[in-house]
């Protein structure tokens, strides 16, 4: 029981963090039109990823890729993990070589997808909501406010979306329940540092359980 609260918790911290973290199956190539409106996104990728874990979750054991390249699927298309690596490098982004700022990103992608799939497997039966849904912006920033339901009860999470060049949103922050995992990462990235001293070493070591213990 204690396990299975503690994915949840998981869970429910990732289910921004890209949780919405970060989906470019054919089926979903109409998210990423310039005029798409990012509420309606965002509550389109939630559920097509409840569809996704109701269909694949079963693997977790058996074929755990086969699960985590499902739910890669639909996070990644809408989740910039290039800017949030780099912001959760922070100063330190600048004293890496472009080639450890790519090796971060990769891993932080890899990583974070691996937890949010394994965390959200058991919650098929998650109802997910925006909150007072609006029109497309005509600004380059926007949050939007979603409701997440299940049996621990009701997670609030707030994303933070940019419209990129080519017109289309991307995800690059998850505040859940006040707590903003954008800042949580970059604290855990720099006390890395202070422990290992050594961006390498801090990349070998990188999970983002830290975190989820966190936000539960």
């Amino acid at each position: 029981m204690n396990t299975l609260m503690s994915r949840g918790r998981q869970g429910l911290m990732q289910w921004v963090k890209v949780a919405v973290c970060a989906l470019m199956v054919s089926s979903w190539a109409p998210f990423a039109s310039a005029a798409e409106n990012p509420y309606a996104m965002i509550e389109g990728v939630s559920e097509d990823l409840l569809g996704v874990i109701r269909a694949n979750a079963q693997h977790m054991n058996s074929d755990p890729q086969r699960y985590y390249g499902a739910v890669e699927q639909v996070l990644t298309p809408v989740v910039d993990f290039d800017f949030i690596a780099r912001g959760v490098m922070g100063r330190y982004a600048k004293q890496a070589t472009a080639a450890q700022r790519a090796r971060f990103s990769e891993t932080f992608r890899q990583d974070l997808i691996s937890t949010f799939a394994r965390g959200v497997a058991t919650f098929g039966d998650m109802d997910v909501r925006v909150v007072n849904p609006g029109s497309a912006p005509s600004g380059k920033r926007v949050n939007v406010l979603q409701e997440v339901r299940s049996k621990e009860g009701i997670t609030k999470v707030s994303y933070t979306l940019v419209r990129n060049r080519s017109g289309q949103w991307k995800l690059i922050n998850v505040i859940l329940n006040g707590v903003n995992l954008g800042k949580t990462f970059r604290s855990q990235f720099a006390q890395s540092m202070q422990t290992h001293g050594d961006i390498d070493k801090v990349i070998a070591n990188w999970s983002a359980d830290h975190v989820a213990d966190q936000v539960g």
